[in-house]
């Protein structure tokens, strides 16, 4: 496709894939339509149809025709995907809603999101499959790793490192210089001040261990957890 950029293909049909939908509908991204094992083939999603299973990812010249955006929450289940796509052949799209603000200098990785009302400050860089809900800033010099979650009006320092697969929930405050453990869930509401080690479940103000971390490939909103 020459002189254009393909169309987009969303994987997800559930409600993280039409808030995507929005969103490339107001970045001016065209999206060719969605990939979902529980819809029916054809079935209209919004204004999109359903253009069959995530089994045509495994179809080279469909793979190669398009870009793909993995619309799901989960991080694992995310993660997974979008490896397989890029396994296959095929390629991630960024998007990124036009009322963000990104620095010049901070990057901003394949198959991430950013839903809208964003600032991502100076030599920010944000992974790959990443996914930041609206009204969150990402601080100066902060590194966010592939397939995070940043829920709704997190806010991070400068500065702070949050690793692979971490979920922080909706208003946590992470201090500047801070580092949030791989597959971690950070709890709503949280000021987090000190490190969160890998697979910890953090909560409160100030924020403290409440055991193991436990994340499934289901779950897009991780907030169970088991006594360490």
């Amino acid at each position: 496709m020459s002189g254009r950029e393909k169309p987009v293909v969303l994987v997800g049909a559930g409600m993280h894939g039409r808030v995507v939908r929005d969103l490339c509908r107001d970045a001016k991204i065209e999206v060719a339509g969605f990939l979902d094992d529980f819809t029916p083939l054809g079935t209209r999603v919004d204004d999109l149809e359903i253009l069959g299973t995530l089994e045509r990812l495994k179809d080279t010249v469909f793979l190669q025709s398009r870009r793909f955006i993995v619309t799901i929450g989960n991080n694992l289940a995310r993660q997974t995907i979008a490896d397989l796509i890029e396994a296959n052949g095929g390629s991630l799209a960024t998007a990124v809603h036009p009322n963000c603000v990104i620095s010049p200098s901070a990057k901003i990785g394949a198959g991430t999101v950013l839903i809208g009302a964003n600032m991502v400050f100076t030599r920010a860089e944000i992974g790959k499959n990443a996914l930041i809900d609206p009204d969150a800033t990402i601080g100066a010099e902060s590194i966010l790793e592939d397939s995070v979650y940043i829920c709704p009006g997190v806010h991070l320092g400068s500065r702070v490192h949050v690793r692979k697969q971490a979920f922080i929930g909706l208003g946590a405050v992470v201090l500047p210089s801070t580092v949030i453990g791989r597959l971690s869930i950070v709890g709503a509401g949280a000021v987090v001040n000190r490190d969160v080690p890998n697979e910890t479940l953090a909560m409160g103000n100030p924020a403290v261990s409440k055991g193991r971390a436990v994340m499934d490939n289901v779950s897009p909103y991780p907030a169970r957890r088991r006594d360490a």
